[in-house]
């Protein structure tokens, strides 16, 4: 978990600003154990995305760093700051989640801003990104956000290695292998609640980019 009083950029935090333009609430993060509050739909999205990466520890909201543009010192309230874990060969990171179309009304903009942020978080030790909203596909995130449900709640368990031992080696979609485990209607939803459960876990993987239903092509993540 990331130490605060310890790291070299600052997290006053702010209230959530809330306009017509954005939308404001908290995110139920499992990897912070707390909520996260975000001002846009972009910053939920990154926080679903950041629970999904495994090299991913922690992660803050809104760090503060000092950039300076045009020969004058500014603070920057970033959005995101990335604690990587003991194993990943990444560098922590300082993100800022940005809309493509916000970016083009002001790119001259921008484009500095983003330039003095990269020198800054560099000169941390860490990598500065920017994140948009065509990094990830919208089907990818309402996918995420579908599986996180299996993340953040508990989930059944029972019929795992019934699972696992029904796939094997194969490939075999949702229906296939609710139907091979169990006939009754009721154990049937378990079941492939059960599928869902391991995907979400990464038991299991499936292609991401396309609808999740029971036609979904599942197998075992080697």
């Amino acid at each position: 978990m990331i130490d605060e009083s310890k790291e070299p950029i600052k997290f006053l935090q702010r209230k959530l600003q809330k306009n017509y333009r954005s939308i404001t609430g908290h995110f139920p993060s499992v990897k912070n154990n707390k909520s996260i509050p975000f001002e846009s739909k972009l910053e939920s999205e990154l926080f679903l995305t950041l629970e999904f990466d495994d090299e991913v520890e922690s992660y803050l909201e809104q760090p503060q760093i000092t950039i300076t543009v045009d020969g004058i010192e500014k603070t920057y309230h970033v959005d995101c700051y990335v604690h990587m874990n003991d194993t990943s060969t990444q560098k922590d990171k300082i993100i800022e989640a940005k809309y493509v179309s916000e970016i083009e009304k002001d790119k001259e903009k921008y484009e500095k801003k983003f330039a003095a942020a990269t020198v800054t978080v560099s000169n941390m030790g860490m990598d500065f990104l920017v994140y948009t909203d065509l990094i990830h596909s919208s089907k990818y995130i309402f996918n995420l956000d579908f599986l996180y449900r299996y993340i953040s709640s508990s989930r059944i368990t029972e019929y795992d290695k019934k699972i696992l031992d029904a796939l094997g080696n194969k490939s075999m979609s949702v229906k296939e292998i609710t139907e091979a485990l169990s006939n009754n209607r009721m154990e049937y939803a378990k079941i492939s609640n059960a599928i869902w459960g391991l995907v979400a876990h990464k038991y299991l993987t499936t292609d991401l980019e396309k609808d999740l239903n029971m036609q979904s092509i599942v197998k075992v993540n080697q």
